[in-house]
C-alpha cells in the first residue's frame, strides 16, 4: 500500500471519521450469548423429561437429533452438549451438519 499511496494520504483517509450511518465494527441486532449449562439442561428435560446424560443417551435417535438440532439453534456449542450429554462431539457434528445420527 504505502508503494502506492504515500503514508500522509494513506494516514489522512485512516484517520478520517466515519459517517454516523456506517457501523463497520459493531454487531447489528440483538447480541447472541451462548446459553448456560443449567438453561441447556432445562430445554433438555423440558424437550425429553430425561434429567440425566445416562438416560439422554438411551433415548431413540430421532428425539437426540431433534434435541441437539434446536439446542444449535438456542446458541449451544458443541462441546458443552458433548459435556452435558457424553455423547461424543464428532456424532453431534454429524448431526449438526447432516440431520442425521
Amino acid at each position: 500500500m504505502l508503494n502506492r499511496i504515500p503514508f500522509t494520504e494513506l494516514e489522512a483517509i485512516v484517520n478520517e471519521p466515519l459517517p454516523e450511518d456506517v457501523y463497520c465494527l459493531d454487531i447489528e441486532g440483538s447480541s447472541r450469548r451462548r446459553p448456560s449449562d443449567d438453561q441447556i439442561w432445562k430445554l433438555i428435560i423440558e424437550k425429553t423429561g430425561v434429567t440425566n446424560n445416562s438416560a439422554f443417551q438411551q433415548l431413540d435417535n430421532n428425539t437426540k437429533q431433534q434435541v441437539f438440532l434446536e439446542l444449535k439453534d438456542c446458541g449451544a456449542s458443541l462441546r458443552q452438549l458433548e459435556r452435558l450429554t457424553g455423547i461424543g462431539k464428532g456424532v453431534i457434528h454429524r448431526i449438526w451438519n447432516s440431520g442425521k445420527l
